[in-house]
């Protein structure tokens, strides 16, 4: 690596870079009104956190919302077979 690109770079991280389109002109607007001192890379940084905890947060209860929906259908086809019917089923099955 240049030593000038070292020099002039604070990370080796990659770096990604947005334009500023409408959407994200409407997007730091709103952040803005959260944290009005913050520079436009700054204010994108807290978007971008915010945005994967919101999203993390939403495939989380969707992951409930399931586990939910099995337990409601394990609860209502609990005791539709006899104990012990699988096992004497298999037990009429050639090895």
């Amino acid at each position: 690596m240049p030593r000038w690109y070292t020099q002039c770079m604070p990370t080796t991280r990659p770096r990604t870079q947005v334009t500023h389109t409408r959407d994200v002109e409407e997007a730091l607007r709103i952040a803005r009104s959260l944290w009005p001192d913050e520079s436009p890379s700054a204010l994108l940084l807290h978007l971008v956190v915010r945005g994967g905890q919101a999203i993390r947060d939403e495939q989380a209860q969707r992951a409930r919302a399931r586990r939910g929906t099995v337990d409601a259908m394990v609860e209502r086809f609990a005791g539709i077979y006899p104990e012990g019917y699988l096992r004497e089923l298999r037990a009429d099955w050639p090895e």
